[in-house]
């Protein structure tokens, strides 16, 4: 039996699974070009050609192939990463302060608050993003792209000031419950815009979480007038923050996270100083811990915990996220308990089980994507 029947017979030995493994390796000849591949040359000729789905290659300077040596399994048999999770479970835990940060700097006006968190977490952002780029580390996004970057910016300035606003007239639990609202009305959006259906899981843990919220909020209606215009604020920021992180979403594969944050940031920085000229709010004149908290309130829930949820978005579906960010109410809450002296009402205690309850259910239905991008 000749060299090309020998090799035939190793081929048609080796088990499939092993098969699909194999690669060209190296040899005297010379490299192949980026991406191509070699059939077997069963007639003895010395030409290469483009390697199909499967065989063993060969060399292009001799009829005999090129010894076969094992490469890493492709990336449809690496199991989907864990780290989106990981992060999104970061930055939840840092959004769930933001409410008890800016209430603490309550002496500030909500405008000022939301203008200055957005100021500190764009200028460290885009010195990043100048460190990394001088490093070639990172890619700047692409120009086309700018545009939605920066409607995100616009809904990003909008549901911050109309949150911030939201608790200067109703309690911290009743404003974070009524932005959790988000998954909802971003898996409306997301569906309308995007035409991405939710897995069945994420249908029925966004039911039970949203359950949990009425219950919360339906003790909040009977309060006065005052709390219900905290309370339509809150869902005004809802729907804010539903839009900007559909739009992240979108451009998830022109755009990682470092650079669209620093673009949507520095977009709604603009927006909130220009409203700041109009309004003209105090921006000066605080004292010493409301600045605290106000650079707290950027540290922490802003550049940690937003970055980190932007990231997700990047890698998991926009209501995987949304459910997610269901834990923030009820972290809130809890906070507020020893820190602002806040007890929640009995809703909250009927509620919050609901919540969690539906977040893992969403959670366990969710499935990261094929190829996540770097």
């Amino acid at each position: 039996m000749g060299e090309g029947g020998r090799v035939e017979g190793r081929r048609q030995d080796r088990p499939p699974a092993l098969h699909r493994l194999i690669a060209v390796e190296p040899c005297r000849h010379g490299p192949l070009d980026a991406g191509q591949r070699l059939h077997p040359l069963r007639d003895g000729s010395r030409h290469a050609s483009i390697l199909g789905a499967r065989g063993i290659q060969a060399c292009a300077g001799h009829a005999s192939p090129c010894l076969p040596a094992p490469r890493p399994p492709s990336v449809a048999t690496v199991p989907a990463s864990r780290t989106p999770f990981v992060v999104l479970l970061v930055g939840v835990l840092g959004i769930s302060w933001a409410a008890i940060f800016v209430r603490l700097a309550d002496e500030a006006p909500a405008l000022t608050i939301a203008a200055y968190r957005l100021l500190i977490a764009a200028a460290i952002l885009l010195l990043l993003v100048a460190v990394a780029r001088a490093r070639g580390k990172l890619s700047l996004p692409p120009r086309s792209s700018l545009p939605l970057l920066a409607l995100s910016g616009v809904f990003l300035a909008g549901h911050f000031w109309s949150w911030f606003a939201s608790l200067e007239h109703t309690s911290v639990a009743s404003s974070v419950v009524i932005v959790g609202l988000q998954p909802l009305l971003g898996a409306l959006i997301a569906f309308a815009v995007l035409r991405e259906r939710p897995a069945p899981r994420e249908y029925a843990g966004l039911a039970i979480a949203i359950v949990g919220l009425l219950c919360i909020t339906i003790s909040d209606l009977t309060r006065g007038i005052e709390f219900l215009i905290g309370d339509l604020l809150a869902l005004l920021a809802a729907f804010f923050v539903a839009v900007s992180q559909t739009i992240r979403r979108k451009t998830r594969d022109e755009t990682g996270a470092l650079p669209y944050s620093a673009v949507a940031y520095t977009s709604a920085t603009v927006v909130l100083w220009l409203a700041v000229l109009i309004v003209r709010p105090s921006i000066s004149g605080f004292a010493a811990d409301a600045w605290v908290f106000i650079l707290l309130l950027a540290l922490i829930p802003q550049l940690v915990g937003h970055t980190s949820i932007n990231y997700a978005l990047g890698h998991l579906r926009v209501v995987t996220v949304g459910l997610a960010i269901l834990g923030e109410p009820l972290l809130a809450t809890i906070y507020a308990i020893p820190v602002l002296g806040e007890t929640p009402p009995i809703g909250v205690l009927i509620g919050g089980p609901l919540i969690v309850a539906g977040v893992a259910l969403g959670l366990s239905g969710s499935r990261a994507p094929v190829e996540p991008q770097a």
